[in-house]
């Protein structure tokens, strides 16, 4: 179908905020945050608590911020990863959306401030976003969760994120995750499928910046192969239900719908919900976009019956 209008509307204050000369990935991070923070975060629902801490990881101290929707015993956690190419992003940049997941799911949300690249490479993300889910599944009694439910979700590169730690999840034999829920992810470093060209230029995500990112964040070339990296080329045998979102002109549409099929035909129960008219990104700009909004109630939907009615 036609691009949404909205999103028309959304491309064009977009496009007049992002600069066209060079920048540090430095420079590129502060000036992307600042729109994430001005633009996209004015809408906070209210919760029960809102809480920031450090916990220990293996690379080091990793800040959180746990999301508390109700004063109910036991609720369900949903460990959250925020896109951003792995150059960007924060727990401030995605603070609306884990408010709207956490209240509309009755779920504890634990939004991840994983190390940045290029400072820190390939696999310290990983490492990081996979040390949460092992401490929350130690430590989540204490604070309210039901470690017996526990999910996983992310945005783009957080999408990544909640694939990998998913499968090492299962190649631990730990079996802490019970659903993962990824938003137009990235999952394949080598990606040439048409989507990226079709939709690699006018869309908010270019192929030209997507190439620039996976160089930010891999230390060489060959990690591009790793399953760890790009979760496509992974056995995807005996992995938690998923649900898999994507959106019409995204460059990354066809790999988030590959990695869906793929899923399925491993014996996954996993959903795929294309969203057309929507660019990447669209979930986290539901203030601008109707059917962002309608996706975070998809998923927070989906989340409430994984675990409330299976």
């Amino acid at each position: 179908m036609p691009l949404d209008p909205q999103v028309k509307d959304l491309l064009t204050k977009l496009n007049s905020l992002l600069p066209s000369t060079p920048l540090t990935p430095q420079e590129f991070r502060r000036i992307r945050n600042d729109i994430f923070l001005k633009m996209f975060n004015n809408e906070k629902v209210e919760l029960a608590k809102v809480q920031d801490m450090n916990i220990p990881g293996r690379n080091g101290s990793i800040p959180i911020r746990v999301y508390v929707p109700n004063q109910r015993e036991n609720l369900p956690a949903v460990i959250y990863y925020h896109g951003g190419g792995f150059v960007y992003g924060n727990l401030d940049t995605h603070d609306s959306v884990c408010r709207l997941i956490s209240k509309l799911s009755e779920s504890i949300v634990v939004s991840v401030d994983y190390r940045l690249a290029p400072e820190h490479k390939f696999p310290t993300q990983v490492y990081d976003a996979y040390d949460v889910v092992k401490w929350i599944s130690t430590n989540g009694g204490k604070m309210g969760i039901d470690t017996s439910r526990i999910a996983v979700a992310g945005d783009s590169a957080g999408g990544n994120l909640s694939a990998v730690v998913s499968i090492l999840d299962r190649d631990n034999n730990e079996k802490i995750i019970k659903y993962q829920v990824l938003i137009y992810p990235v999952v394949n470093m080598l990606d040439s499928s048409p989507s990226m060209f079709n939709y690699g230029d006018g869309y908010f995500l270019t192929y030209e910046r997507m190439m620039w990112y996976h160089k930010q964040y891999v230390k060489e070339e060959n990690d591009y192969y790793n399953p760890l990296a790009s979760p496509i080329l992974a056995n995807l045998n005996n992995l938690p239900p998923a649900l898999v979102i994507t959106a019409e002109y995204d460059p990354l549409r066809d790999q988030g719908e590959m990695y869906a099929h793929k899923l399925k035909i491993n014996g996954v129960r996993a959903v795929n919900v294309r969203y057309n008219g929507m660019i990447h990104g669209f979930v986290s700009f539901y203030e601008y976009l109707d059917v962002g909004r309608e996706a975070i109630q998809h998923i927070a939907s989906s989340i409430y019956k994984r675990f409330n009615f299976t």
